[in-house]
């Protein structure tokens, strides 16, 4: 039998499979070649860097431009603080929160571990997020994972093997550089709550080890800051693989990327290598190039298309905040929403349309019907951003009311326990219900829904199995 089986795969190969086999006329030369390999490479090449580019970018700007009292930024290892919730005078990001107190550091440990200090915050929501170099939330304390208690912390790299102080916890970092962000609330959006949030922010510290406990330690002066140039590539354009390429470098990728680092090498990209574009031949310039763009118009395919569509909304993957090898999801993200958190810790809906799939024009009146028992399940709270389109920042109102949610003093739920909140440009004739209202711009705009702290039952969103109101137009 296994004779006569041999036999037929032998017949088989000789009458087809040596079409497939054979080698036809091409009319491409070898500088052709060599482009077309370059364009497939760079392609991935562009998705895989465009998450370390952008966050040096975040590095660069933090340490080099001006913040604040910081005329000219500050190093790794010192907190720059958002003390006020965002407005249209004090954010320059798009698609802010409006929820929360800011505060962004670089923690470096690359020569030293750091200790971080949270106190403790009482029942209010809080988050400390740390982000690796490839934009994972690898591990967040906060008022879900740790409690109001606070405590202190030992932030060390992989190849730590020193003592851990008595009354710390360590956390290991799957890079040397570490992005940090951190949120406190208030429970309502007044001056008295802020300043209880300024209070608790004073008191999350961080230091490098060896100076802990110092009352003469120098933040601006111990610590160093990175320079691998300005991440301008608009007369450059490939500078953008040398600049991410050092800081790849700088930060080795997890053990699940070596398969397709390895295909970089093709170019000279990958961990130990220092690429130089001149050291390409023009063809693969060309090709590369080419990459490039092919890469940026995935990406905004990407960003753009329906999803998962909701009543409108657009139900965010899963998978978002930790990406593993997705690549396009973790460059469309970094593009769309840098250092979102994981759904877990919070989750970001938006809207671009009303339920009918139109898009959203300010000549129109819109509302949000939630009954009592669509309301949001949460553990923390949630809101309802608004943001003009296309800049996707927020909208300058005569009320300076960005978003609407039980922070809202003013904001009133119905007899029956439902809730109405009102999109329109003008002001509603009804007095009774101007608490309830969101302003809208005179053109077109796009809305955000956040949960923060989501309960188990909102995971289910993606399978429609929770109930989500759509928003509807009025008039």
């Amino acid at each position: 039998m296994k004779t006569i089986s041999l036999f037929i795969t032998f017949v088989f190969f000789f009458a087809y499979g040596s079409s497939f086999a054979q080698i036809e006329k091409s009319n491409w030369d070898k500088d052709k070649v060599a482009e077309e390999e370059a364009y497939t490479i760079g392609t991935q090449a562009y998705l895989y860097y465009t998450a370390p580019f952008m966050l040096y970018q975040v590095v660069f700007s933090g340490q080099n431009l001006p913040f604040f009292e910081y005329k000219n930024g500050v190093p790794f290892n010192v907190w720059t603080k958002v003390s006020e919730i965002s407005n249209t005078k004090n954010t320059r990001n798009q698609m802010p929160n409006v929820n929360t107190l800011y505060a962004s550091a670089w923690f470096d440990v690359r020569t030293e571990p750091v200790v971080l200090e949270i106190p403790a915050v009482g029942d209010r929501y809080y988050s400390v997020a740390m982000m690796d170099a490839y934009m994972n939330n690898f591990k967040i304390i906060g008022s879900r994972t740790a409690g109001p208690f606070g405590g202190t912390y030992l932030i060390c790299s992989e190849d730590f093997n020193g003592v851990v102080p008595d009354g710390m916890e360590k956390i290991t970092s799957p890079t040397p550089l570490i992005w940090a962000v951190q949120r406190v609330a208030p429970e309502y959006i007044n001056e008295t709550e802020i300043n209880e949030c300024r209070e608790i922010q004073s008191k999350i510290n961080i230091t490098p080890l060896s100076q802990f406990g110092n009352p003469n330690y120098d933040m601006m002066t111990y610590n160093s800051r990175l320079n691998l140039g300005v991440p301008d590539i608009s007369k450059e354009p490939l500078k953008f693989f040398e600049i991410a390429n050092e800081f790849v470098n700088i930060n080795p990728p997890p053990s699940a990327d070596e398969g397709i680092i390895s295909i970089f090498s093709r170019l000279g990209l990958g961990t130990g290598r220092i690429f130089k574009s001149e050291n390409l031949s023009e063809p693969q310039k060309k090709g590369l190039l080419r990459g490039m763009e092919a890469g940026k118009e995935m990406i905004n395919a990407y960003v753009q298309k329906d999803h998962n569509l909701y009543n409108g909304w657009v139900i965010p993957p899963k998978d978002g905040g930790n990406y593993g090898t997705n690549y396009l999801l973790r460059a469309a993200y970094t593009m769309e929403r840098i250092g979102a958190l994981s759904p877990d810790e919070a989750m970001y809906l938006t809207v671009y349309n009303d339920i009918d799939g139109k898009l959203f024009d300010g000549a129109d009146n819109y509302k949000i019907h939630f009954k009592k028992e669509e309301l949001p399940e949460v553990y923390a709270f949630w809101s309802v951003t608004l943001y003009d389109y296309p800049s996707v920042m927020l909208y300058d109102n005569e009320i300076n009311r960005y978003q609407m949610g039980p922070q809202i003093q003013d904001m009133k739920y119905n007899s029956d326990g439902s809730l109405d909140i009102y999109i329109q440009h003008k002001k509603p004739a009804d007095n009774n219900i101007t608490g309830n209202w969101l302003p809208s711009p005179e053109g077109r705009f796009l809305m955000t829904l956040r949960f923060y702290n989501p309960k188990p039952v909102m995971f289910s969103l993606d399978k429609h199995l929770t109930p989500l109101p759509g928003v509807i137009k009025t008039n």
